[in-house]
């Protein structure tokens, strides 16, 4: 078995190979909704020379191989759709090249696939720099760039593609590929970081990712503001980035995301901002700057926008740990919106983009659907950018109507993005949750394109098959 030819290879004797049924399960679901798909072994490498033998023994056996990183995703990337997959897991590629003396002389870095984005930000606490991608989870850096992720601080450094400028990657056949460069930019032949960002693992083996740092910012402020309508909201956000306001995060949250953050907010014993007496349509800003006096000139000018699109109870606070425990609160939005449906363990969690003039009648749509529906489904967005979730719980028994109701919301969402213009997934990626949708945001020439790159870089379609798209 392709097993057994392993364990007889002695360059590879060190690789761990686990197939406890725990660990198992574990590596067969990432954080969504999707059943568990577990695949039949676990390979631990410690090098980018282990991963290359192991690709090649799996390209020779024809054996499917699933990079695995935190399993912090959420659209089955991870699912071992064939049985006799092999989950890579690459826990031990945790190497961060930092100098000696702590001193950064250009602002990147280069990080080992399986490096966390809190560990990656622990060992850059004495340089004064900061990664700044930040998707909520702790997601591992190889992870966050086959994902394409982002997250509340996109609307100003980026996403992970604007975050990246070089990688290493194994191919299929186990060739050690190097793309891009530590240079900030390059025109060089094809853009082979891009195409590996967002990739999720069906073109080859991420090992190590240099990534962009930026200044941690010595003035921050963060503020909230109520609205009475979320369309409103919506279009003060719209303005404050026509009018170029260099806000770090910006948070939108409707009424029931509002329930849910209270609640969360009650529990966890943490302070809190002061909140108006209903649960509102809420925007969640943070500002940054050199100077305390460039922070209040960007909150004074987001203040009278807000007031003119009917904005109220704005406040804004400069304390470290009150803006940490706002922003704790903004990222367990998931959990606390589980515990609106009691019994919930599990959600359908969505993910579209849209350009951001279409932003508030694509939102507003949603949360009519889940009304219209009687569904319980908190909607919030990275607004800045026009990404938006919608988290609809699922409680074990839940009956197939309701099941039915979920997805529509879902679909409808979905198929509203692609009308105007966007995406039917921003930051979360395709996995095999979201395939259908590709047909019809990409046509076939898209279609074509991608499936034809499948085929020359893994013509044997041993890498994640399944995911992104089918050959």
């Amino acid at each position: 078995s392709f097993l057994d030819s392993l364990r007889s290879n002695a360059d590879l004797a060190h690789v761990q190979i686990n197939q406890n049924k725990y660990d198992l399960d574990s590596h067969g679901r990432g954080e969504g909704h999707h059943p568990c798909a577990p695949p039949s072994a676990i390979l631990v490498p410690t090098s980018a020379h282990d991963v290359s033998q192991i690709l090649s023994m799996c390209n020779k056996h024809k054996v499917p191989i699933i990079p695995f990183g935190a399993g912090t995703s959420v659209e089955g990337h991870v699912s071992a759709l064939n049985k006799e997959s092999i989950s890579l897991d690459m826990k031990k590629f945790k190497k961060v090249d930092l100098p000696i003396d702590g001193i950064l002389e250009d602002a990147c870095i280069e990080v080992g696939a399986g490096v966390t984005r809190h560990e990656l930000n622990d060992h850059l606490r004495h340089t004064g720099m900061k990664f700044m991608v930040d998707p909520g989870a702790d997601a591992s850096i190889g992870g966050m760039v086959a994902c394409g992720a982002s997250g509340t601080t996109a609307v100003k450094y980026g996403t992970m593609r604007e975050n990246i400028l070089g990688l290493e990657c194994v191919l299929p056949d186990g060739t050690i590929a190097k793309c891009g460069t530590k240079a900030l930019k390059s025109s060089a032949g094809y853009d082979l970081t891009s195409l590996m960002t967002g990739s999720e693992g069906t073109l080859g083996v991420i090992t190590k990712v240099t990534v962009k740092l930026h200044p941690i910012p010595g003035h921050v402020i963060a503020a909230i503001c109520e609205f009475d309508s979320l369309h409103e909201a919506a279009e003060a956000v719209a303005t404050m980035r026509m009018c170029s306001i260099p806000v770090e995060r910006c948070e939108l949250l409707d009424e029931s995301s509002m329930d849910a953050f209270r609640r969360y907010a009650a529990s966890s014993g943490d302070g809190k901002f002061e909140l108006g007496a209903e649960n509102k349509p809420t925007l969640f800003l943070e500002f940054t700057g050199s100077s305390e006096a460039a922070v209040r000139e960007q909150v004074t000018l987001t203040e009278s926008i807000c007031d003119d699109f009917g904005g109220s109870n704005f406040e804004f606070k400069a304390d470290e740990s009150e803006r940490k425990t706002l922003w704790k609160a903004r990222h367990n939005l998931y959990y606390a919106s589980l515990a609106l449906r009691k019994g919930a363990t599990d959600a359908v969690l969505t993910d579209a983009c849209v350009p951001l003039s279409k932003f508030a009648d694509i939102i507003t749509a949603t949360v009519k659907d889940v009304k219209d529906f009687n569904l319980v489904g908190p909607c919030f967005g990275h607004a800045g950018d026009g990404n938006f979730h919608c988290i609809l719980p699922i409680v074990e028994g839940d009956d197939d109507d309701y099941i039915a109701k979920i997805h529509k919301v879902n679909d409808n969402l979905i198929r509203r993005t692609i009308d105007v213009g966007g995406t039917c997934t921003g930051e979360h990626g395709i996995g095999y949750g979201k395939l259908k949708y590709l047909d019809s945001q990409y046509g076939e020439g898209g279609i074509k394109f991608m499936k034809e790159l499948k085929k020359g870089i893994d013509p044997n379609n041993i890498m994640n098959p399944g995911k992104v798209v089918i050959i």
